[in-house]
């Protein structure tokens, strides 16, 4: 396209009439000074808004995706072409303004691409958002319904520890009413076993054929054996120890019947106890029996607070792992927002930067394209009517003086 725009160029340098960006003279019937002249000449040129389009043109031209030398090529043609009034244009000047046309639309389809994309960008990002959020609410739901569970399993443990200390107690309970009963047994044995000792002691002191010193030796010892083991009444117990050392021919009618009611006192406490032993000796094994159903107990209640200390285990890792997903979740829904933001900016940007080149160098565009000599007369920028009328009066002045030979 090179040699192409630069034939065009050509073209426009030695055909094309001078532009409105060049600089011209005002006409010989204003005869003004030479300072009032440039003044008026530098506030026209400024306030040009043709020449203030092709400026804002040419700016947007460079940042067109064409090479540099098409760029100069571009800005270079601008005053002999675009600034022209279209009803004063040739074939050349036209083509360098469609060319022009084109390179700014391509400048637009660019920015719109850009723009495109950064608006994909963003909806992609606040896409993944929305479903970081669903997936966050999904998660939060299955914590719920986990902690809902953890709950109850540990309420059972709880409950499995309840039994367990109750078992525990149980066997305790258990353990300590057989260990009673062995004592007892062992006790009525034992109180068995010194009463009939008391017993044969009586039999040979029952007769009264000991002699006095032997006979209250005998006597002491068996109120010892006796002792805590067999209770008398006061009067039978007082007159006991003098009954039984007296010798049989000296007894009375008393102290017989005191004798003979100890006999029978005594032989009636041997007989109870025995029972009460037998008793208890067949009791020991309904204790025995008792201790090995609470330890049974005790071991089911062992298992059940372990299977429910697993299962509460195994539950509260699971619910672990579901809060720990939803603060990934929530992590990752946080780290999304750095990028929307920077998407969303990114896309203001970018529109901003649309409407700048909409509004700006390709409105200037068009408007210069659509430029004729009605526009022009219509739109130029009228000196301020203070220094107009200075200049005028200044020329009159001018005017009235008169001519000087040379």
């Amino acid at each position: 396209h090179c040699p192409g725009i630069a034939r065009l160029l050509q073209c426009l340098q030695t055909d094309a009439p001078t532009g409105v960006m060049a600089k011209g003279k005002r006409g010989a019937e204003q005869d003004v000074s030479k300072t009032k002249r440039g003044r008026l000449a530098q506030h026209v040129e400024h306030s040009d808004p043709v020449a203030e389009q092709c400026h804002t043109v040419a700016e947007a031209l460079q940042s067109a995706t064409v090479p540099p030398v098409i760029k100069e090529i571009l800005v270079d043609v601008i005053p002999n072409a675009l600034a022209v009034r279209r009803n004063e244009r040739h074939g050349y000047q036209e083509q360098m303004v469609q060319t022009i046309g084109n390179t700014l639309h391509s400048v637009e389809a660019d920015i719109q691409s850009k723009l495109s994309e950064a608006e994909k960008r963003w909806q992609q990002a606040e896409t993944t958002a929305e479903e970081l959020k669903r997936e966050q609410a999904l998660a939060e739901q299955a914590a719920k319904a986990t902690s809902d569970l953890l709950l109850e399993k540990k309420a059972a443990l709880a409950q499995t520890a309840l039994k367990f200390r109750e078992a525990k107690h149980g066997l305790t309970e258990a353990r300590q009413a057989e260990q009673a009963g062995i004592q007892e047994v062992n006790k009525f044995a034992k109180d068995i076993e010194i009463l009939a000792l008391a017993m044969n002691r009586f039999e040979a002191m029952k007769n009264g054929t000991l002699e006095p010193n032997h006979a209250i030796q005998e006597a002491e010892h068996l109120m010892n054996l006796i002792e805590g083991r067999l209770e008398l009444d006061a009067t039978l117990c007082a007159a006991l120890s003098n009954a039984l050392i007296t010798p049989i021919l000296e007894r009375s009618s008393f102290t017989m019947m005191v004798v003979h009611q100890f006999e029978d006192s005594l032989r009636a406490q041997i007989e109870d106890l025995q029972k009460q032993y037998k008793t208890k000796e067949s009791s020991k094994a309904a204790l025995a029996t008792a201790v090995l159903t609470a330890e049974q107990v005790l071991e089911i209640a062992v298992g059940q607070q372990m299977e429910a200390a697993m299962a509460f285990t195994a539950e509260n890792d699971a619910h672990d792992a579901k809060r720990e997903l939803v603060n990934d979740k929530k992590k990752t829904l946080r780290d999304t927002q750095p990028l929307i933001r920077k998407c969303a900016s990114s896309l203001a940007r970018l529109q901003i930067e649309l409407d700048k080149f909409q509004q700006g160098p390709l409105e200037a565009f068009e408007k210069l394209q659509c430029r004729t000599k009605e526009t022009l007369e219509n739109t130029a920028t009228a000196a301020p009517e203070g220094e107009e009328a200075e200049l005028a009066q200044d020329a009159e002045i001018e005017a009235s003086k008169p001519a000087t030979s040379a």
